[in-house]
């Protein structure tokens, strides 16, 4: 499935996160503001609440599982969705950005939780009269004993949303979309044939589930960023670290991130993000169609365009430029380099794979090892596996859904 909404938040490991949490903030300061339209900013739950978000933000400390100003019960961390936006803006600082984060707003909800709202943004580099946002984000926090902690919106959501349990997933279901029962047996099998692929115990995750990404932005306390409006919208993600899918695809069934789930189960994070997005693809699918599908429309692709350039692995991290908005180069051709490996030495071979490094040295070094694919000859390679693929014809394509 595409996760094309919030995939930056699943580029930066949980390791790299936390290396650099030590690291003393760099001048200038987060600038803090209340927006004018707030009423009940004098109230000692909005002083207190807010006190502590900013003292969150200054303490250069997003992630760790001992961070005092969240609560760790529900989730051990925070959302990939908020900790990969807020490292952005520690980036930003570090290289002389100024960041203003303006509360919009404090405000009690049930079960003895708030809700807090911002907004952050930047001065526009043309123009410094102007400002672009960054990103809008809500949190909620909730006093236990005498202070507010904060929960993710995911956590939140838990606590106040249908949940339904089937088999060793927990759906927690956006109160506009339909469940099927039938697709989270579907689900549910998935997970446990994985299991048996992986030689794993069958996973237990939360499975969060909305009719569209806009719908999920809601539900994950995202509400804009970069990738907030795309020309599909569905999509979604998969938070190995607290164990939680979502997913924006109106579907109980979205077997692509549960096999991430599995990768990092196995190797927590040892391998080169095309091998993770190979595996899946190959396993999984992509946008609610088997991998032959999307083989198919870069074999199309390819024919139409024999001279596209595809030896550089970076420029391929996107969507096929065939005005679909559905197939990624990383995931149709990540799968094809995946599924040779398997024709040659079956999942042991993915399992090497998933070992073997995450840098694009590490990646094409184990290529040439194990399918003899040189660097410079990986657009050929690409090109020539492409070639063999049997063709479908149009009316054979919506076999392919799953």
């Amino acid at each position: 499935m595409k996760t094309k909404l919030l995939i930056f938040c699943l580029s930066i490991s949980l390791t790299a996160i936390i290396s650099c949490q030590d690291e003393t903030p760099s001048s200038p300061v987060i600038h803090f503001h209340i927006n004018e339209n707030v009423k009940n900013s004098d109230e000692a739950y909005f002083k207190e609440i807010q006190q502590n978000w900013e003292s969150y933000l200054n303490s250069n400390n997003y992630v760790r599982s001992d961070n005092a100003h969240w609560d760790h019960n529900i989730y051990p961390y925070p959302d990939y969705s908020y900790i990969s936006l807020l490292l952005d803006i520690r980036h930003k600082l570090q290289s002389k950005k100024n960041i203003q984060c303006s509360t919009i707003g404090i405000v009690p909800l049930e079960n003895e939780y708030y809700l807090l709202k911002m907004v952050f943004t930047e001065p526009n580099d043309d123009n410094e009269a102007f400002v672009d946002i960054k990103f809008i984000i809500s949190v909620y926090a909730k006093k236990e004993g005498t202070k507010y902690k904060f929960y993710s919106s995911t956590a939140y959501h838990r606590t106040v949303l249908e949940n339904i349990a089937v088999g060793n997933i927990n759906y927690i279901i956006h109160p506009d979309h339909n469940f099927s029962l039938d697709d989270a047996k579907k689900m549910n099998e998935f997970n446990h044939q994985l299991a048996e692929t992986f030689n794993e115990p069958p996973l237990s995750f939360d499975y969060i589930v909305a009719n569209n990404t806009r719908d999920l932005s809601e539900l994950t306390g995202v509400h804009l960023f970069s990738y907030s409006y795309q020309a599909v919208a569905s999509g979604g993600m998969a938070d190995n670290y607290n164990k939680v899918i979502y997913a924006g695809n109106n579907s109980a069934y979205y077997p692509h991130e549960v096999v991430h789930l599995y990768t990092y189960a196995k190797y927590s994070r040892q391998y080169h993000r095309w091998f993770d997005e190979g595996i899946a693809a190959l396993l999984g699918g992509s946008t609610g169609y088997k991998i032959e599908w999307h083989w198919e429309k870069l074999r199309r692709f390819l024919n139409e365009n024999p001279d596209y350039p595809i030896e550089d692995l970076t420029s391929l991290e996107t969507d096929v430029p065939n005005g679909e908005y559905m197939t990624d180069f990383r995931y149709a051709i990540g799968a094809l380099i995946c599924q040779g490996i398997i024709d040659k030495d079956g999942m042991q071979g993915i399992f090497e794979a998933l070992q073997a490094g995450r840098s694009d040295e590490d990646y094409f070094s184990f290529l040439e090892d194990k399918l003899h694919i040189e660097r410079a000859d990986f657009g050929k390679y690409v090109k020539e596996q492409v070639a063999l693929i049997p063709a479908i014809e149009d009316a054979k394509l919506d076999s392919y859904k799953y």
